[in-house]
């Protein structure tokens, strides 16, 4: 049943992208965070792609708009860059937020390779 309620919640979060203007990387986010609770709770399920783990790997690098080093690399002088830059780099950091605890649910392999710059640079500490 728990199952069928996560699903209800996914296809709520898809309908409200179809009347977003603007907002598709605060509505994915919303939906990667709600897949990777449903994966760490619920567990894999067969009936589709949303709760498989490398599914939601491939979605989440598909929605960014930066590759690894260019975000590694506007990051680095972000205080400077125009306001907009800064608004990307953060949406860019949001859709990431959930893959250290993805990562873990990942099977060696392509996509696991594709997504490792991502987690490792969000799990480095802070530079002072």
């Amino acid at each position: 049943m728990s199952g069928q309620w996560a699903k209800l919640a996914l296809l709520a979060n898809r309908r409200m992208l179809d009347h977003a203007e603007g907002h598709f990387a605060r509505v994915a986010q919303q939906e990667f965070m709600r897949r990777m609770w449903v994966i760490e709770r619920l567990g894999q399920d067969d009936t589709g792609t949303d709760w498989i783990p490398e599914a939601l790997a491939s979605d989440t690098l598909d929605a960014l708009t930066f590759t690894p080093p260019q975000a590694a690399g506007l990051a680095v002088g972000w205080p400077d860059l125009p306001t907009e830059r800064i608004r990307e780099l953060r949406r860019h950091k949001n859709l990431t937020g959930h893959l250290e605890s993805l990562v873990g649910y990942l099977v060696p392999g392509p996509v696991r390779e594709r997504a490792r710059p991502l987690w490792r640079r969000r799990m480095r500490p802070a530079s002072s």
